[in-house]
């Protein structure tokens, strides 16, 4: 038995400003939804959940925003919950050429000690002037104790393909 939500949007129906704006309500929407199935008596207080879905949607779907290509291609969130876990799914186009450097990325941070690279990205950022902090991922590992995984699809279009990110957020209740 698992409670579900999807939410779906075309990036291409809005100005970026409005894409970021949306994104963050929507943030903050799936928090406040998914803070009433967390009774104050849990182990984990209603206020951490909210805390962390809110951060893991916002940084998901503010990627999802900035970087995808099709601007009629669906965007599709989705969190759901089980007795132990949120399961964020969050789906995007990105072109062919940009997913090889994507999945480069995240080679690096699968294998890589995600303490040092938090420190080297720290440092890489406050020598370069980057429009991507590449910051998130290692923050929802470091500080939230969440899982990440990644699906590439091929689509219609052979120079646009489907990325989905998804990150599993422990979490424990009493049921």
């Amino acid at each position: 038995n698992k409670e579900h939500l999807l939410i779906k949007f075309k990036a291409g129906h809005l100005n970026i400003d409005e894409l970021w704006k949306s994104g963050s309500l929507s943030a903050s929407f799936l928090s406040s939804f998914w803070g009433t199935f967390f009774p104050s008596s849990d182990k984990v207080s209603k206020a951490e959940i909210k805390d962390s879905v809110r951060y893991i949607a916002g940084e998901l779907i503010g990627n999802a925003v900035k970087f995808s290509s099709e601007p009629n291609f669906l965007i599709k969130i989705s969190l759901g919950m089980s007795d132990n876990e949120l399961q964020f799914h969050v789906t995007n186009s990105i072109r062919q050429e940009d997913a090889s450097e994507y999945q480069n990325y995240i080679q690096k941070l699968l294998k890589g000690d995600p303490d040092e690279l938090y420190l080297e990205q720290m440092e890489e950022n406050a020598l370069e002037d980057s429009e991507q902090s590449r910051m998130g991922f290692l923050t929802m590992i470091l500080d939230y104790g969440a899982e990440l995984a990644w699906e590439f699809e091929e689509g219609e279009d052979s120079k646009v393909m489907a990325a989905t990110t998804m990150v599993r957020l422990p979490i424990v209740r009493n049921l």
